[in-house]
């Protein structure tokens, strides 16, 4: 996926800062922020959010064996926007860090922990909804809040924390880049 990308440098903005957009992305869905990586995260997030939907449509009891072909099928276009997506936000963060080459190799990179992230935002957000709606089992999803906002929270710091390791040569990674093959 080819994008124009602003170099980062030091404007990587900091994980509770990517979270916010995602949530207002999610509140506001005409809102993208043009030619940067914030608006790649919106993009990814956009992309999950639609391959949510759909996988709620797949697992419908109700839905007829074609329906769930089609809404699989759908599904593997948008999981292949995803990984494109994230080999872009890896290659924006990678072109604008410096890595050191000797430096210990992080299990994942940036791109796939801002993918996690972008899922876990829209987890907690509907959630946050299934525990508004005052429904009977409103107060299963109520109890799921603070679990998921921990979990939240910990996701931005260690995403913080791997980019600052990168920019300081504590740590490295390798640029995400899927290989997958689909054989018939």
């Amino acid at each position: 996926m080819s994008r124009d990308v602003t170099p980062l440098g030091d404007e990587l903005p900091p994980a509770r800062e990517v979270v916010a957009e995602l949530q207002r992305a999610l509140r506001e869905p005409g809102h993208r922020p043009d030619g940067s990586l914030v608006g790649l995260l919106v993009d990814l997030l956009r992309s999950n959010l639609a391959q949510w939907n759909l996988e709620s449509h797949a697992r419908d009891p109700d839905a007829d064996a074609d329906a769930v072909a089609h809404t699989k099928r759908a599904i593997d276009e948008l999981n292949t926007r995803r990984h494109h997506l994230v080999e872009a936000i890896d290659a924006a963060i990678d072109g604008s860090l410096a890595q050191t080459a000797s430096a210990p190799l992080a299990t994942e990179s940036p791109g796939m922990a801002f993918d996690r992230l972008s899922v876990l935002v829209i987890r907690v957000h509907h959630t946050e909804l299934a525990a508004g709606e005052g429904a009977p089992d409103a107060g299963v999803y109520t109890k799921r809040l603070p679990v998921l906002h921990r979990q939240l929270a910990d996701l931005e710091h260690a995403i913080d924390n791997l980019v600052e390791d990168v920019r300081h040569g504590r740590r490295r990674f390798v640029p995400y880049q899927s290989m997958k093959l689909y054989r018939s």
